[in-house]
């Protein structure tokens, strides 16, 4: 299928400037490599972000209490392990990352347009 590969959106974005230039205007593009941001998220600020941006408190409890201070132990018969940490990422792959590390970010961004307005 056409217009689905990175180096279609990649043409696409090439042509917004182009045409931004065309029509005399100052265009261009930022682009960040995030591959890692995801998972170095600081928690307690996320959490702290959440609740500044009016979350529930059960909803913000319970991604603290998953994304933190979680342990597991194994059994097989009677044989009982000692606890391991296990804390859990927001790895790419955890269908919320996008959505919470945008809201990561959006303190950030709105005092970067503060300083332009």
């Amino acid at each position: 299928m056409a217009q689905q590969s990175t180096e279609d959106a990649g043409m696409f974005l090439t042509h917004l400037v182009q045409a931004g230039w065309t029509k005399g205007l100052k265009t261009s593009i930022i682009a960040f490599d995030i591959t890692q941001f995801f998972p170095f998220l600081n928690y307690s600020i996320l959490t702290s972000i959440l609740r500044h941006f009016g979350f529930a408190n059960c909803i913000v409890d319970f991604l603290s209490d998953y994304l933190v201070g979680r342990s597991t132990q194994y059994s097989w018969n009677s044989f009982l392990s000692g606890a391991y940490d296990t804390d859990v990422d927001m790895g790419q792959g955890f269908a919320l990352s996008p959505i919470l590390s945008a809201l990561y970010i959006a303190p950030f961004l709105n005092i970067e347009l503060n300083l332009f307005t």
